[in-house]
């Protein structure tokens, strides 16, 4: 038999494992969203010095608009609740979660995990 000292552990981490999830993404989407910079200073080494402020300006662009467009839409249509569908969940696209609608509070961390990437892969592309 347990003794209630080996049970609490158990009750703790149970706890602390959500918050302890939304922080990992967190910090980790800011070091994903940190290569906006690498990116930026890249695309500015290989550029024109006089070209220099309009790559600057695209960057931050890309970062902005991406939060944007991936609140309104993106991220409803990968990670909403779908219609059925050819995938092998039987969904294929989000039909919820536009702007975060009725969205929980770990959605939030995941939207900018996810976000971070949608950002970062836009600059790569643009």
């Amino acid at each position: 038999s347990q003794s209630p000292t080996d049970q609490q552990p158990t009750k703790m981490s149970a706890a602390l494992e959500e918050p302890i999830r939304q922080f990992f993404l967190l910090i980790m989407g800011s070091m994903v969203f940190m290569m906006q910079t690498g990116f930026a200073f890249l695309c500015a080494g290989l550029i024109q010095e006089k070209n220099v402020v309009n790559i600057l300006i695209k960057n931050l662009l890309d970062a902005c608009v991406g939060a944007i467009l991936y609140w309104l839409i993106g991220y409803g249509l990968a990670y909403g609740d779908g219609v059925p569908g050819n995938a092998a969940d039987g969904t294929f696209l989000g039909t919820t979660k536009f702007a975060l609608y009725n969205a929980t509070d770990s959605d939030y961390a995941d939207w900018f995990f996810q976000y971070t990437f949608c950002a970062t892969a836009a600059t790569i592309v643009s």
